[in-house]
């Protein structure tokens, strides 16, 4: 872009560093923030772009969500005819485009996770009027820690125009883009018309594009179901949140493994490998020689087998390697790194095979031999292909040697360390007599003689200043005891104030035959019943829902609450009917009344039980998308000792899940 390179600065303080991405009518670039002396990623577009004071505003309005799935905006600005996005750096990170370019699609449980954070995400934008509308697997980023990320809420779709799109067709547009996203993760295959850089186009059949579980093996059915329902019958999610729920739970770290393997065959049989037959041998048939032939002929036939080309890698499954194998750092270049240019293990200096375990020449030799067996048995024919096993045997035989000498080394390393730790450990005792001379004497500001024995005349003295202490204590003590109970003061302050004696004289009494009905003073408030003890209640879950924090609704302080864990949706991600908490009076009691601080806006329902569980318990009151102090009268008192405070639909608080909070309860 015209104008923009590693010197300049934009904004007076964004110090443009190198390009990482162009893109249609803009260009993304990395950046140092000079102020803050941070790193920045800076989304650059003409300021005479069509799209630009719509870019910028969109920004300014993404800015203002906070949530940690989606890469936060952090300025915007003009400078020098340009208008620019200040997005923050995530280190190290790549995009899922970059993922699937390494090849192979991602472990389903890593695309369910993936997905569902990208959808969790989406849906806190939706929550705040934002739309994304522009989804490929070039705006997710997953950073080395597993965190997931989306980038170009609500700035993409106006970077391209796309405004003036009704909310609910949005949503419905973003639920499709996920469901996209969710495909091309596990078939590295992008299934929506628009095709995307660096991915290829899933194959178009007449109902659509195919099920995922038709390219790759091991998809999930819930995932194979929603991406058929979504791409080809136009049916599915309507909303991200929407996709989120029906796909959750997943895992909540990164999922290592394999993934967008070859869809198997249906007998499960592993492949075959063809050997070379002869050109005169017909299908059906055993290729058998039809008379003696004279040498010329035998070599002139030789020669027209195929040969084995030792420069072709074989694709052999590598037994010898028990971890996953992380996929290879791709290149600037975007290429992947060759095996053969990493350095290998130096070679070990013995060579002598361990008790219990076959040598690595002695395997490469057996294999060998193997293969040349294989090979007299064929004849000339089976030659080729024995000598082609043989040298498949030897490569496998010198990874296996390279897998064990890496072993050895790590095993050696290992041992040095132990060793090291070992003449660096001392014992208490060395501990305690090591340098003993070195040591400085005690108190090193004081003369010697300070730490010697007392005279005989500075022992009478302590005794004589004791003795004269007991006797003061003495005396004092048996003149206190005197003065007890004689009303004088001691002289040790000034004299007491008498009290003034009050005379209550009581009114009359009349008799009567009927008793007094005055009333005796203003009727008590209702009394408040002590709380026991309170616990998280999940009957449809594990049976506790973050027991630590129930204590805190009856602390007396506002400020303190519980908060159930965090659920995909309001309706608790349509995993359970309900949660909440359960609080214990001790003893049964008539409840009338039931006060709550509702930090957040919920649905609840409070009911009064004799039992542990909500099963029999009757109702005291609901209330409807209320939050702060809310308070529930009973018609009738219900007699019980447990109440149940029951969330039935719950809040997106500040972390982008939706949870039931509860500051404080009161009981009367």
């Amino acid at each position: 872009m015209h104008g923009v390179g590693p010197s300049t600065v934009l904004g007076g303080r964004y110090a443009v560093q190198r390009r990482l991405e162009q893109m249609p009518g803009a260009e993304r670039w990395s950046a140092h923030d000079t102020t803050l002396e941070r790193d920045v990623v800076v989304v650059c577009l003409p300021e005479e772009h069509p799209q630009a004071a719509a870019t910028l505003d969109a920004a300014r309005r993404a800015a203002g969500i906070d949530n940690h799935r989606l890469v936060r905006v952090l300025d915007v600005g003009r400078s020098d005819g340009l208008a620019f996005v200040v997005e923050e750096s995530i280190h190290d990170a790549h995009t899922l485009a970059q993922l699937l370019a390494q090849g192979g699609g991602l472990p389903a449980e890593e695309v369910r996770r993936v997905a569902g954070e990208t959808a969790t995400a989406l849906e806190a934008a939706r929550a705040r009027g934002l739309h994304h509308l522009r989804l490929t697997p070039h705006w997710v980023l997953r950073g080395p820690d597993g965190t997931v990320k989306v980038r170009g809420v609500a700035t993409a779709a106006a970077l391209a125009g796309l405004e003036d799109i009704d909310a609910a067709d949005a949503a419905r547009h973003d639920a499709v883009g996920v469901v996209a996203l969710a495909y091309a993760a596990l078939t590295s295959r992008w299934p929506l018309a628009e095709p995307v850089p660096g991915l290829e186009p899933a194959p178009h059949l007449a109902a659509g594009v195919p099920a995922p579980s038709e390219i790759a093996a091991g998809v999930p059915g819930d995932l194979d179901a929603l991406c058929r329902l979504t791409l080809n019958d136009d049916e599915g999610p309507l909303t991200p949140g929407d996709f989120a729920t029906q796909i959750a739970p997943w895992a909540g770290a990164q999922v290592v493994g394999l993934g967008g393997a070859p869809r198997a065959t249906q007998d499960r049989k592993s492949r075959t490998v063809v050997l070379p037959v002869p050109q005169d041998a017909r299908p059906g048939e055993d290729p058998q020689p039809t008379g003696p032939r004279s040498p010329s002929e035998e070599l002139e036939r030789t020669a027209k087998l195929p040969r084995f080309d030792p420069t072709v890698p074989l694709e052999t499954p590598a037994p010898w390697s028990a971890e996953p194998t992380a996929p290879l750092p791709a290149s600037p270049a975007g290429r992947v790194e060759d095996e053969s240019a990493r350095p290998s293990a130096p070679p070990r200096d013995d060579d002598a095979p361990r008790p219990g375990v076959r040598s690595t020449a002695a395997a490469t030799a057996s294999a060998s031999t193997a293969a040349g067996a294989v090979g007299s048995a064929l004849g000339s024919a089976g030659q080729a292909a024995g000598q082609a096993a043989g040298v498949a045997a030897q490569r496998v035989g010198t990874f296996a040697r390279a897998t064990a000498d890496k072993a050895a080394a790590r095993r050696a390393e290992r041992q040095a360390a132990q060793e090291r730790a070992e003449q660096r450990r001392i014992s208490l005792d060395q501990a305690l007599v090591e340098d003993r001379d070195l040591l400085d004497p005690p108190l090193p500001m004081l003369p010697p003689e300070t730490g010697a024995a007392p005279t005989k005349n500075q022992s009478k003295l302590v005794l004589l200043i004791i003795a004269a202490f007991l006797a003061v204590a003495t005396v004092l003590g048996f003149w206190g005891a005197s003065r007890i109970g004689s009303n004088s003061h001691l002289g040790l302050g000034a004299e007491p104030t008498p009290r003034r004696t009050v005379v209550v004289t009581a009114p009359p009494s009349t008799a009567s035959g009927t008793p007094s009905t005055a009333p005796t003073g203003s009727t008590s408030a209702a009394e408040t019943f002590p709380i026991l003890s309170a616990t998280g209640y999940d009957p449809e879950g594990d049976g506790s829902e973050r027991n630590g924090e129930a204590a805190r609704v009856f602390d007396g302080n506002d400020s303190t609450f519980w908060s159930s864990e965090g659920y995909a949706s309001a309706s608790l991600g349509g995993l359970k009917k309900g949660v909440g908490v359960r609080l214990d009076l001790g003893q049964p009691r008539k409840v009338s009344q039931v006060t709550l601080v509702l930090p957040d806006q919920a649905d609840v329902t409070v009911s009064v039980g004799k039992d542990r569980t909500r099963d029999g318990s009757k109702r005291i009151g609901s209330a409807t998308g209320k939050n702060g102090t809310v308070t529930l009268k009973a018609p009738t008192a219900v007699d019980g000792q447990y109440v149940f405070v029951w969330f039935t639909k719950v809040s997106q608080v500040s972390d982008g899940r939706f949870r039931a909070t509860l500051a404080e309860v009161s009981v009367s």
